[in-house]
């Protein structure tokens, strides 16, 4: 897809002459970098599909940037769209921030301390009275079962798989409902904290991608966090969650602990089905690679949650 640099100036007030735009990565969605009066910037195309959530997302990230949490700053743009997203002569939402110099979260990284002083930091800002569990993947048996018969019917290698763990799908999403509902301690939150969404910088870590900002348990959403940037059970994840309880945060209690863990491995799972049985835009990914890694993921269903669930 084609997106003029000059265009993109013009929305944001940036200098136009001698700008330059190049294609940067695409996951979710697709970014660019933006060089404009010697500075950089990156552009990111922002989903049409939820404009209110969109909004509130990008609201919800300035907030934190105030209250110290570390953010890209945003541009503003000369007319704002959606949020403070602007919209291209062809159609195309876009959105500009500063560009962060830094590097991706390596292994020898240990951000226990940082990452639940800043949890307990972001949760204090939006307690809200209830959430629904938007990223838990938790969908009806009768739904698997369907894409089961459709996998079938396609001859897609994680079908047959998928027939023999529908009972561990089910107790897998009883067990996460459950526990979101237990959990009681919602706010409105990043949703999608991952060692692919900080980036280490001269100056401390930088949190980007906020565009999955949403209601959300404050406890569920720290102990995952716990758990990605510790690398599984074990003494970074003990001292994130430490840190976190440190700074005035709660916990759920051991048996739910990890669930959001859970949860978002069948959320990624369902994503991966619904791509491969061309129900979904498959977006950058290969299809066969979308259904090695779905069988993968069905087949160590059982032993991956029960980990989870009674952690050693």
């Amino acid at each position: 897809m084609p997106v003029d640099a000059e265009a993109v100036c013009a929305l944001f007030g940036l200098p136009e002459r001698g700008a330059t735009l190049v294609p940067h990565a695409y996951s979710s969605n697709r970014t660019w970098q933006l060089t404009a009066g010697g500075d950089r910037f990156l552009v990111k195309q922002v989903p049409e599909a939820r404009p209110v959530a969109s909004a509130a997302a990008m609201a919800f990230e300035r907030e934190a940037g105030l209250a110290g949490v570390a953010v890209p700053r945003q541009v503003a743009p000369v007319r704002p769209a959606v949020g403070c997203a602007a919209r291209l002569p062809d159609g195309t939402l876009v959105r500009v921030s500063e560009w962060v110099d830094g590097r991706p979260v390596g292994p020898g990284d240990d951000l226990a301390d940082w990452l639940g002083a800043a949890l307990a930091r972001l949760h204090a800002l939006r307690p809200l009275a209830a959430a629904e569990p938007v990223v838990y993947g938790i969908h009806p048996l009768e739904r698997w079962a369907t894409w089961q018969a459709e996998g079938e019917r396609q001859g897609r290698p994680w079908a047959a798989v998928l027939g023999r763990r529908l009972p561990d799908l089910a107790g897998a999403t009883g067990w996460v409902a459950g526990a979101f509902a237990r959990a009681g301690d919602y706010v409105f939150t990043h949703r999608d904290l991952e060692r692919w969404n900080v980036l280490v910088t001269a100056a401390g870590p930088v949190v980007v991608d906020w565009d999955a900002a949403g209601p959300d348990s404050a406890g569920l959403v720290a102990a995952h966090a716990a758990y990605a940037f510790g690398g599984g059970h074990g003494a970074r994840t003990d001292r994130a969650a430490a840190a976190y309880l440190a700074h005035g945060g709660r916990l759920p209690p051991p048996p739910d602990r990890f669930a959001r863990r859970a949860g978002l491995m069948l959320s990624r799972l369902a994503e991966r089905l619904l791509r491969t049985l061309g129900l979904a835009d498959p977006g950058p990914f290969a299809i066969e690679e979308l259904d090695r890694t779905a069988t993968d993921r069905l087949r160590d269903l059982p032993i991956f949650v029960a980990d989870l669930r009674e952690p050693k």
